[in-house]
């Protein structure tokens, strides 16, 4: 990764983070998809400078990064994020530093939380009752993540979902197999400053 820029967004007593998260984010997923190659992977990636695990927040800042400014460039932001240009702030693309602090693997989890949910599939799926479904996960315990999530739509359903974002941060130097197109991986690797 060599380039890239950095988004923040600007809260204010009408608008909460977590709403302007979920509008952001959207727009920026959208952008993303539209930048995928033939295989469904983006050669961009993100990073959350302000990620805490601790207290579960992702800050307020969201970084892109891409192997070059041509990448970013392509990717048109201020377009994709021009409604909401009273709320966020984009600085100009620049250089990565020399001296970065390590790198980081930032990776959507997908939990396999709600019995009720998943009796409804495996009932579809198998052709069964719905009481067979929920006898086959009478015993298993439900699965819940404290990691921090933004809320998105999908295009598709329409139906709302959360994106649970988790940050690994590792050894190995940039990995670049690509990126999905919620600019994460749970292979490819991002710089941290």
């Amino acid at each position: 990764m060599k380039s890239y820029v950095d988004i923040t967004l600007l809260p204010n007593a009408d608008i909460a983070l977590y709403f302007l998260w979920e509008k952001v984010y959207q727009q920026i997923h959208i952008a993303l998809v539209e930048a995928q190659d033939g295989n469904g992977k983006v050669n961009i990636g993100v990073s959350w400078p302000e990620y805490d695990s601790e207290k579960f927040q992702l800050g307020s800042k969201l970084r892109i990064l891409a192997a070059s400014s041509e990448n970013i460039e392509a990717l048109n932001l201020r377009s994709w994020l021009a409604r909401l240009s009273d709320y966020v702030h984009i600085t100009l693309i620049r250089p990565v530093p020399v001296s970065i602090d390590g790198y980081a693997v930032f990776k959507r989890i997908q939990l396999k939380s709600n019995n009720e949910r998943l009796a409804r599939r495996r009932a579809k799926r198998k052709k069964t009752s719905l009481e067979e479904a929920l006898a086959y996960f009478g015993d298993r315990k439900e699965v819940y993540s404290r990691a921090p999530y933004i809320r998105l739509r999908s295009h598709s359903s329409g139906k709302r979902y959360r994106l649970f974002i988790a940050k690994e941060e590792t050894d190995t130097t940039d990995m670049n197999e690509g990126f999905s197109t919620y600019g994460l991986s749970s292979k490819s690797s991002v710089p941290l400053f």
